[in-house]
């Protein structure tokens, strides 16, 4: 008996070793492409080394390794606790019966999520004002529309509809907030689907469709509420614009002091210090971030669900993971990623150097391209796209398409950049589309495709693609383009897969459509057509 406990406990310990390689070594994949990129830049000598010293090579080095490490800790910890928090959610809420407890709890625990989110905390930490105030806004914001998005289930409502008119309301506010505080409304809708809220919501969603199998709903009700709670954001920050004095707001550049990073003697007692400096602040911010939520669940599980104190227990630790990861990763993206990537926008973005520009746009196309490649999430989407479409779409297809959709919406974000013009020249036309294709294709290619944009815009795209961008509009026209010009950029990594997967889409069901119609002529002879008519004989 005791030998067999013991194979037990060595086959369970042999098993997490596994996991916690899968998980390494996925988010040692998500960021050596960006890594090996910034590697191949300072050694051809593009960047005089002036502007971007060995010493802050190192500094990055030291930090993607730390961002790895964080992200390892933080998914381990997601999928033990946030995703688990949202199954046991969605699959008891709604056995209440009682409309005003399922809205309560699906408000507070939508706003509790995305607190936690740290895609939305490094975004905030950009902008120039109170993140405090930003952050609670977005979260208000999605906390509204997931509610929004679980009524819909209980309702039937089409969800195309919905999107019709709520992206009716984004683009009239649009028209009378500030036009420097748009872009950072329509981040503001990416940057809350991050690797906090995808999880909880996904998992939720699974647990209210699986807790409604019995009435004859379908699978695709799993889908749409990550999508919905997109647009909670950026309807949330426009209202916010309207009653801030968004002229006042002054950016702050993050570009490394070339005096500490000039020679090793000063580098390292100044990297050690703001390491120190990085990793205290976060462990303050990210616990006001990550108590909450666990006490909620524990106000939630004692009231309606009386787990275990067994899963409890399996639930907290998966939240140290959480926590341990999330400081890390944040400290690491203040210390590290955020600098160098604006130094390296900075550089190329040199307005005495044009002959960069058509550069920098192949570079940031590569950092979207590599972002997509390497996010687990979308890999998890591709093939639940192949599942869908019954084979007809390959997985491979839908991540080629998708990753060179994303890396052309990081050019047009330089391009944007660059020559200054509004983020509504390509807003509105690309939702006009999108939402025109949800009319035509199925609406489980419409519900993955809206949801597909929170999955897209992964941690890379806020901790380098958004810094890259900032960097390059600061060098081109000074700290007041900024707002205007560099913010967006997640908006458009958002925005490419709601087109192009509903065009493939359109591609599976031209595809079917063929098929099938090509089925039915080998099957149908020359003159099945004739009619034949039989009659008594008489005699």
């Amino acid at each position: 008996m005791a030998e067999d406990k013991k194979q037990l406990r060595r086959a369970a310990f042999k098993q997490g070793v596994r996991h916690w390689f899968r998980q390494f070594l996925e988010s040692f994949l998500a960021v050596v492409p960006i890594v090996v990129l910034i590697v191949v830049i300072y050694f051809t000598g593009v960047i005089p080394r002036e502007e971007f010293s060995p010493q802050l090579l190192v500094s990055f080095v030291i930090c993607a390794f730390a961002i790895v490490i964080g992200l390892t800790s933080f998914n381990l910890g997601s999928n033990q606790s946030m995703t688990r928090i949202g199954e046991i959610v969605g699959e008891t809420l709604f056995k209440r019966k009682n409309l005003f407890i399922i809205i309560a709890m699906t408000f507070i625990l939508g706003v509790a999520v995305t607190v936690a989110e740290p895609d939305l905390k490094t975004m905030a930490g950009q902008i120039g004002c109170s993140e405090l105030l930003l952050i609670l806004v977005i979260g208000i914001g999605v906390g509204i529309f997931v509610v929004i998005g679980v009524m819909r289930i209980l309702r039937n409502k089409r969800l195309n509809v919905l999107f019709l008119a709520f992206y009716a309301i984004v683009f009239a506010l649009a028209a009378v907030v500030n036009p420097k505080f748009l872009p950072i409304a329509f981040d503001s809708g990416g940057v809350t689907t991050g690797p906090v809220t995808v999880p909880f919501i996904l998992a939720f969603g699974a647990g209210l469709a699986a807790s409604r199998a019995s009435g004859g709903r379908t699978g695709d009700d799993s889908f749409g509420i990550t999508a919905l709670a997109s647009v909670g954001p950026i309807i949330a920050v426009m209202v916010l614009g309207l009653f801030m004095d968004v002229d006042a707001m002054v950016w702050t550049p993050n570009l490394p002091d070339p005096a500490s990073y000039s020679s090793w003697s000063s580098f390292w007692p100044f990297f050690a210090q703001h390491i120190g400096e990085a990793l205290l602040g976060q462990l303050k911010n990210v616990a006001f971030a990550v108590v909450p939520l666990f006490v909620l669940f524990l106000i939630y599980n004692w009231i309606f669900v009386r787990m275990p104190m067994k899963r409890i227990l399996q639930i907290f630790v998966g939240l140290i993971y959480v926590y341990v990861g999330l400081v890390i990763f944040m400290s690491a993206v203040e210390c590290g990623f955020l600098p160098v990537a604006q130094q390296v926008g900075f550089a190329f973005g040199d307005p005495s150097r044009p002959s960069l520009f058509p550069l920098a746009v192949g570079i940031g196309a590569l950092f979207g391209l590599f972002g997509v490649l390497a996010e687990p999430a979308v890999h998890v989407l591709v093939r639940q796209i192949e599942k869908v479409s019954e084979g007809t779409i390959r997985s491979r297809t839908v991540l080629i398409v998708m990753a060179l959709a994303i890396a052309g919406g990081v050019s047009l974000s330089i391009v944007r950049a660059h020559y200054q013009f509004p983020i509504l020249y390509y807003t509105i036309p690309g939702y006009a589309v999108a939402l025109g294709l949800s009319f035509i294709v199925p609406k489980i290619y419409f519900a993955i495709a809206f949801d597909s944009g929170g999955v897209a815009s992964g941690p890379m795209a806020s901790t380098f693609v958004m810094p890259f961008c900032i960097g390059f509009a600061y060098a081109n026209h000074g700290s007041d383009s900024v707002y205007s010009d560099a913010f967006g950029c997640v908006a458009m990594i958002a925005l490419m897969p709601l087109i192009v997967i509903q065009f493939l889409g359109v591609y599976a069901e031209l595809k079917r459509q063929l098929v099938y119609q090509r089925a039915r002529k080998r099957f149908i002879e020359p003159n099945d057509n004739q009619i034949i008519h039989f009659a008594e004989d008489d005699a």
